[in-house]
């Protein structure tokens, strides 16, 4: 999803909300409106959420390449990196959630 699917659900699901309004203006019968009402409003709902899913995605994103130059700095395995102690998986400096590696802690008494 890139910012120009965001950008025309956004105008679709606006655009037809405000046609609907128009109608509106127009006196136009209230069956009519409603129907461009219930095609409007989901439509921009859906923007919002996949707009928050692709901010979600990219402060991923940050995380993982802000780790890929972090120093690491634990006294026990002493690695240069912090993507060399995620790829060992060692057990002084690293937060795992069953087999799955969650993080670093730079605490080796956690």
């Amino acid at each position: 999803m890139d910012s120009f699917t965001n950008r025309w659900l956004l105008i679709l699901g606006i655009g037809t909300v405000l046609f609907g309004v128009s109608l509106f203006i127009l006196r136009v019968p209230v069956r009519t409106i409603l129907v461009f009402f219930a095609l409007g409003l989901p439509v921009v709902l859906l923007w919002l959420y996949i707009d928050e899913k692709t901010k979600r995605e990219k402060k991923k994103i940050d995380a993982i390449s802000n780790l890929e130059i972090q120093p690491c700095v634990c006294s026990i395995c002493r690695h240069d990196l912090v993507t060399v102690c995620m790829d060992d998986k060692c057990p002084c400096c690293i937060m795992l959630k069953g087999d799955k590696v969650v993080g670093h802690s730079i605490n080796p008494l956690q």
